[in-house]
């Protein structure tokens, strides 16, 4: 790579991080650089500038010009050596057509970049296409396949430590189970996802947490707090000008208001949520304003009104449902439906069992940080009569830390846990304790000291292995880390 197509890849990198917040400045800047990529002769530079460019378009609701840009990027593969962005170009397809309710188009992308991915290692892309196959099994009604899929997604992004795409598959798997009446299960995961996006600054994300919970907290009557939490989901809303989410925030706060007994203030909420939503909105959110309004007339007797309001919900329902059918019919991977189903269903079979057990490392007692953290609290619980110590192993070093990963789990029995804490930093829980603790510590320490570091390309970073007793052991990674720093300095 020379130094202008080095300068292009920076460049590309900075667009990256502005495709959400500025997608039509992103979009220019794009093709400034797909025509830059193109005079340099450099076909890698161009298929990634037509990334960003069918990304804006996606930011900007032009699906149609996002899929011609994408397939674009896809037919330049044949200049490179490489398919790096093969999965990402498939993963791209798939959003286009699920902006377009092309539902089936769209699984059967996702499934090609789930594949892909895999042969390239590239988890950020194979976790969004879980999460997409997720969203698409929710549309289609199937909210099992939709919630364990979801579920899938959280336990790979929570063990491969990406907060971001964890946090996205929370908030995704909470609509699942709101949509099957599991508001407790919820708040728990809602919950989860707020801790993962602490240091993630999306105020759409953040909007979407709070008003999730309220309707948690308004499927438990729990009215009072799902008052404080619409509240907050609102205040987001209107501090950051969230489009997506004021027509929303708005309804949920009209629900609370109807389950109070208010139908005055719920119909002016529902009049403010219909006029955010028919600025963006194509009938779904608008159809189910138009029926909280029918609700509200009929509870203080203007059958009139709410015959009107019911009569527009009609229309607007079955304009979508028409809509939908027109556009299953013409979706050319319907006919293959039963057998994309079968494929997308080996796959996250094949990813969970991965997940789940190792195969070829036999990492059977590699779990998720969540679980880690929750059996750890558990065994601290048992306070006098706990049987267990925690073994920290730190390294700088990304394949370091595999290694010691590897070696840390040569010591576990069937009762041990071992996590990833961090990118540089795992977790042993063991069923020891003082002698017995100690003994194990000095071995794994003394096997560290001993690899040839030096052989795996690893010259100067040398791991550190700590070991606490389970009730001085702090409870979150942010408390551990300053013990840490308060040890060392």
């Amino acid at each position: 790579m020379d130094k202008s197509q080095h300068l292009l890849e920076i460049e590309l990198e900075k667009l990256k991080l502005r495709i959400e917040s500025e997608p039509e400045q992103v979009l220019s800047s794009a093709e400034r650089c797909a025509t830059k990529a193109s005079q340099i002769f450099y076909p890698q530079g161009v298929i990634r500038s037509l990334i960003i460019m069918s990304r804006c378009y996606w930011a900007l609701m032009d699906y149609r010009k996002g899929l011609k840009t994408i397939r674009e990027a896809y037919t330049k593969l044949t200049l490179v050596e490489n398919d790096d962005d093969l999965p990402e170009i498939l993963h791209i397809h798939a959003l286009q057509f699920w902006g377009q309710a092309k539902y089936y188009s769209a699984q059967q992308y996702w499934i090609q970049s789930l594949e892909k991915s895999a042969l390239v290692d590239q988890v950020e892309t194979q976790i969004e296409s879980l999460i997409g196959l997720g969203n698409v099994w929710r549309a289609l009604g199937e909210y099992e396949l939709a919630q364990s899929t979801h579920e899938l997604a959280v336990k790979v992004s929570n063990s491969m430590c990406i907060p971001w795409l964890e946090g996205k598959a929370r908030i995704l798997l909470a609509w699942d189970q709101y949509l099957a009446g599991h508001y407790i299960d919820m708040l728990s995961v809602l919950d989860g996802a707020e801790e993962v996006l602490q240091h993630h600054d999306d105020k759409t994300w953040q909007a979407e947490i709070w008003d999730f919970r309220g309707l948690a907290l308004l499927g438990l009557k729990r009215l009072d707090d799902a008052e404080k939490a619409t509240q907050h989901a609102q205040q987001l809303v209107e501090e950051h000008n969230l489009m997506w989410m004021k027509a929303h925030s708005y309804i949920s706060r009209a629900r609370l208001e109807l389950l109070r007994q208010q139908p005055a203030q719920s119909a002016a909420l529902l009049r403010t949520a219909e006029k955010a939503a028919k600025s963006f909105d194509n009938g779904e959110l608008l159809s189910q304003i138009y029926f909280q309004q029918s609700r509200v007339a009929e509870e203080v007797g203007d059958y009139k009104v709410a015959l009107q309001t019911f009569k527009q919900y009609r229309r607007h329902a079955g304009e979508m449902l028409r809509v939908q059918t027109s556009r299953e019919g013409n979706d050319k991977a319907r006919t293959s439906k039963r057998l994309l189903e079968l494929r997308a269903k080996k796959l996250i079979h094949r990813i969970h069992h991965q997940f789940a057990n190792d195969a070829n490392k036999q990492m059977n007692k590699m779990v998720s940080e969540t679980h880690w953290w929750e059996q750890m609290m558990l065994y601290k619980m048992a306070l006098s009569s706990a049987n267990h110590s925690v073994i920290v192993i730190h390294h700088s070093n990304q394949q370091g830390i595999e290694i010691c990963a590897e070696l840390a789990h040569s010591f576990c029995n069937n009762n041990d846990l071992l996590t990833r804490l961090s990118p540089n930093k795992l977790g042993l829980l063991l069923a020891e304790t003082a002698s017995n603790a100690e003994h194990i510590h000095g071995i794994l320490k003394q096997m560290l000291d001993m690899y040839p570091w030096q052989r795996r390309g690893i010259l100067n970073d040398q791991p550190r292995v700590d070991l606490y007793n389970i009730l001085a052991f702090p409870f979150t990674l942010e408390q551990l880390e300053l013990t840490e720093m308060t040890e060392t300095s």
